[in-house]
């Protein structure tokens, strides 16, 4: 996962008694986790030219998956009990939040810039209050959908960079469309997490689902070292640069980000923490700016304020009583 929202914290640990990190600490892992989470997307635009993104898919939650075995090790035993009998749940969590979301986002930020990646794919509140619409008994009222409309019509300044004749033409960065699904899996996904085993760790969740979604990466990656003839690195160049690039996907974003994600829930609390992942696109915009040498357009502001505002208007209720 490139990053969560406000609908993951359902599986994040309660606030314990005796909790001694300062508050302060807690709002910097939470901004940390938002950077990493955002610079998921500059670090695989960066190595797209390099790095086959299926190859990229892969190495990330095989590094994620290594590095969390330690930390949810003791509490697996009890936890595969509970989610062997939500096989289904469990199944549909690691297809959607690890493989289907991986393999989108990647092909997302493999075929237009960083920017555009971040900004689209922070639509994911909006889409999980119109999934929620559609899908439960939660009718969202008439301010909610003031704001899907206006984080709608952000979304379309950014997708058709202020021209919107590429509407009736058909003519989409290809790159763009794929951010937007992504946002729309992210959603599926967190809607999902709701039908996740009570009493399971969040990190032996997190562990399991990357298991689940090794599954489906596997052969998509060994089926592209066979179209390759070679393995990808042998063509990086320098390599070692790469392999670090590689190797901080894992270690970061998806490892990293959610143990300060996770602690800094059970700090603040989900509505508090919820807050700071709007700090994702931001990262990533002014990351690929300063290392990518993308460039912040008109309309890029233009669609953020939109975006913001009609994420704001769609989700203030739900934070107000969280």
């Amino acid at each position: 996962m490139s990053h969560a929202n406000a609908s993951n914290v359902s599986n994040a640990p309660s606030v314990t008694q005796g909790d001694q990190t300062p508050l302060p600490l807690a709002y910097l892992m939470l901004v940390i986790c938002a950077m990493m989470w955002g610079s998921n997307h500059v670090v695989a635009r960066g190595v797209n030219a390099t790095v086959p993104f299926e190859a990229l898919a892969f190495w990330r939650w095989v590094v994620a998956a290594v590095m969390l075995f330690p930390f949810c090790a003791r509490y697996l035993g009890r936890d595969l009990r509970l989610m062997a009998q939500h096989k289904m749940s469990m199944f549909l969590i690691g297809f959607t939040g690890v493989f289907l979301f991986s393999i989108i986002i990647y092909l997302a930020a493999y075929n237009t810039t960083a920017v555009n990646t971040g900004l689209l794919n922070a639509t994911a509140p909006v889409w999980v209050l119109i999934f929620a619409a559609v899908l439960t008994a939660n009718k969202p009222t008439l301010s909610q959908w003031l704001g899907v409309l206006v984080a709608g019509v952000g979304t379309a300044t950014i997708i058709a960079k202020a021209d919107f004749s590429v509407f009736t033409e058909m003519s989409f960065v290809s790159g763009d469309v794929f951010a937007m699904v992504s946002a729309m899996v992210w959603a599926a996904y967190s809607m999902l997490l709701k039908r996740a085993p009570k009493g399971v760790h969040p990190l032996s969740l997190v562990f399991v689902s990357a298991l689940i979604g090794l599954v489906f990466l596997t052969p998509l990656y060994v089926w592209s070292l066979v179209v390759n003839g070679e393995p990808f690195f042998t063509h990086l160049d320098p390599a070692w640069p790469d392999m670090m690039k590689i190797f901080y996907i894992g270690a970061g974003p998806a490892f990293f980000g959610y143990l300060f994600w996770n602690r800094g829930v059970s700090i603040v609390g989900p509505a508090t923490a919820g807050v700071f992942m709007y700090l994702i696109p931001v990262f990533a915009s002014g990351l690929a700016i300063v290392f990518l040498g993308e460039e912040l357009h008109l309309y890029h502001l233009g669609g953020i304020a939109l975006i913001a505002f009609g994420i704001w208007q769609a989700t203030k209720k739900k934070r107000a009583v969280s």
